[in-house]
């Protein structure tokens, strides 16, 4: 996304109160639904007693595990956010320096999403949209370009896959 085409994204959620309240509900509201759906399904799981213990571990040992990456990873990569490189003003304000690849959140919501689908393929398909939300609102925000969220998404799935179905 470029400065001009950012622009106008911009200028249509500043032109409309609406629009900008909706915006920061998606922006802070969805990972928390992510969080509190994965709680739920780490106690459904422990609780719930037909659960073998390497999948309870599972659960939680593979998304922790791909967290950690994540953060390395951002560390060592240390892209600039787009409200760095270019001259923009995110609309949502943001003050953090670099570590833009990848996204964190979209990340942790995919991985979320395949712990999900891993106990409950329905659920794990509505997390996935909406990781694929949190995908969407982060670019429109000004926090991420597209490639950090779309590197977010394929990690995930990638770390899912290998963690949940292969391994």
């Amino acid at each position: 996304m470029n400065e001009e085409r950012y622009a106008k994204i911009s200028n249509w959620f500043r032109g409309n109160e609406k629009r900008m309240k909706i915006l920061n509900i998606l922006y802070k509201g969805l990972p928390i639904v992510t969080m509190i759906e994965y709680a739920a399904v780490v106690i459904f799981e422990i609780f719930q007693g037909k659960s073998k213990l390497e999948e309870i571990i599972r659960v939680i040992i593979v998304p922790l595990i791909t967290f950690g990456i994540c953060t390395v990873a951002r560390k060592v990569v240390n892209e600039k956010r787009p409200y760095e490189a270019m001259n923009i003003t995110p609309l949502i304000k943001k003050d953090k320096k670099g570590q833009s690849f990848p996204s964190r959140h979209v990340l942790s919501a995919t991985i979320i999403a395949m712990a999900s689908m891993y106990v409950n393929v329905p659920l794990g398909v509505i997390m996935m949209l909406i990781s694929v939300a949190i995908a969407v609102v982060r670019p429109v925000a000004g926090v991420h370009y597209i490639r950090d969220v779309i590197g977010g998404l394929v990690i995930g799935i990638v770390c899912g896959i290998m963690g949940f179905y292969v391994f």
